[in-house]
């Protein structure tokens, strides 16, 4: 028996070098940069649509440093695929807080008011590489109906040393319910809009 000691030996040091040599970080995000989270939010049908109606989607796990406060104005449409969106409408002024800040887990806390509507405390989820990111948020959204719907709020965009470069916005529908009283509007629809003069100055 003694003569087998030392090969026995040897082989449990191979195989507890080969376990060491064949571990790997895990990637936070899948091959388009994004999440868990965010696909599990968002339908890849959804994702599709906004790129081609022009919207940037950065992915990454090591989005910029985003926590403040930014305003998006003026904020115009550049793209809908709602028949009677025109191009060039001048929405309300959109002011956004970003705040705790977690890279470790990819999310981010969003706030944001455009007159017509406000969001406070709400959990998002962002992504992003060097200066260039994505933030997701789901917003649950009431009619006057006081129906209920799900849409996903993304804002992406280039961090600078006093705001945001380049700022687009999202704002696509979700889940409506089964729209009962037509009130939302259809399940895959939304609309892309950017700050036009391409700065959102931090305040």
């Amino acid at each position: 028996m003694k003569h087998y000691v030392p090969l026995l030996l040897l082989l449990v040091l191979l195989a507890g070098c080969s376990k060491d040599d064949d571990t790997q970080p895990t990637s936070k995000v899948n091959k388009q940069g994004l999440t868990n989270d965010i696909t599990e939010l968002v339908p890849q049908v959804i994702l599709d649509e906004m790129r081609r109606l022009g919207m940037p989607i950065y992915g990454g796990e090591t989005p910029p440093a985003l926590e403040g406060n930014y305003l998006g104005s003026p904020f115009i449409l550049v793209s809908s695929n709602r028949p009677d969106d025109p191009p060039g409408y001048k929405f309300a002024d959109y002011a956004l807080t970003l705040s705790n800040q977690d890279n470790d887990k990819l999310r981010i806390n969003v706030d944001y008011d455009n007159t017509v509507e406000t969001g406070k405390g709400l959990g998002g989820f962002v992504v992003g590489k060097d200066d260039k990111f994505s933030v997701f948020v789901r917003v649950i959204s009431t009619n006057f109906a006081g129906e209920t719907a799900d849409f996903v709020h993304v804002i992406s965009g280039q961090r600078t040393e006093d705001g945001v470069a380049d700022m687009y916005f999202a704002n696509f529908m979700l889940d409506n319910k089964g729209n009962p009283t037509g009130g939302w509007i259809e399940e895959g629809e939304g609309r892309v809009i950017f700050d036009e003069d391409g700065f959102s100055p931090e305040f």
